[in-house]
């Protein structure tokens, strides 16, 4: 569990799929520049994440992925491993995915 609530200092391993029929083209997962927001499932809360690595996507097929943090003020401490969330882009449902994993840096 972290320490406190704006602690950024930590990586979302994460199994994703991204929906074709959303996107026209994948999004590149390894460039530090795609940044979306996720929301847990049953929830309404936007956390915005920066994908920092991950295999290369293919529609509808899940891949591993790891993502960062974005917001300090953001409440990320309902990601656990085994939290399922929905890849928002602009508001519209782009991906879904499941937290594999939270690895605390030191």
């Amino acid at each position: 569990m972290r320490s406190k609530m704006s602690d950024l200092d930590f990586t979302i391993c994460c199994t994703v799929t991204f929906f074709n029929k959303k996107r026209r083209t994948p999004p590149n997962l390894n460039n530090g520049k795609y940044c979306p927001h996720l929301v847990i499932k049953g929830s309404e809360r936007l956390l915005g994440v920066n994908f920092i690595d991950g295999e290369d996507v293919i529609f509808n097929r899940p891949i591993q992925a790891n993502a960062l943090p974005l917001y300090e003020t953001a409440d990320y401490s309902a990601l656990q491993a085994g939290t399922e969330f929905l890849i928002i882009e602009v508001g519209n449902i782009v991906g879904e995915g499941i937290v594999k994993e939270i690895f605390q840096h030191q």
